[in-house]
C-alpha cells in the first residue's frame, strides 16, 4: 500500500473562476490516466446548486483546469498512473 503513494496525487484547490485557469505540479512517475475532479462545498440551498467543475488536461509534468463558465468552489482533484499498478 505503501507504493500507492507514488502513483496516487491529491491536492485541494480553493476555487476556480469563471473561465478560468489553474495549473499544478503532480509529481507523479507519468501522465496521469485518471483525473478525478470532485466539488465540495459548505454552502447549502441555492447557492450550492450552481456549482460547475472544470474540465482538464493533463500531461507528464502538470494538470491544467479549465473553467466551464461558472465559478466552482473548492475543488479536490485526484491524479493517478494506473497503468503501473494494474498488470
Amino acid at each position: 500500500m505503501v507504493l500507492l503513494g507514488s502513483f496516487i496525487d491529491v491536492r485541494t484547490l480553493a476555487s476556480i473562476a469563471s473561465n478560468g485557469s489553474a495549473s499544478f505540479a503532480h509529481g507523479l512517475p507519468a501522465a496521469p490516466d485518471f483525473v478525478i475532479i470532485h466539488g465540495t462545498s459548505s454552502a447549502s440551498g441555492a447557492s450550492n446548486a450552481a456549482m460547475a467543475l472544470p474540465r482538464y488536461a493533463a500531461n507528464a509534468t502538470n494538470v491544467s483546469l479549465f473553467g466551464t463558465g461558472l465559478d466552482g468552489g473548492p475543488l479536490v482533484v485526484t491524479s493517478i498512473v494506473a497503468h503501473s499498478i494494474i498488470r
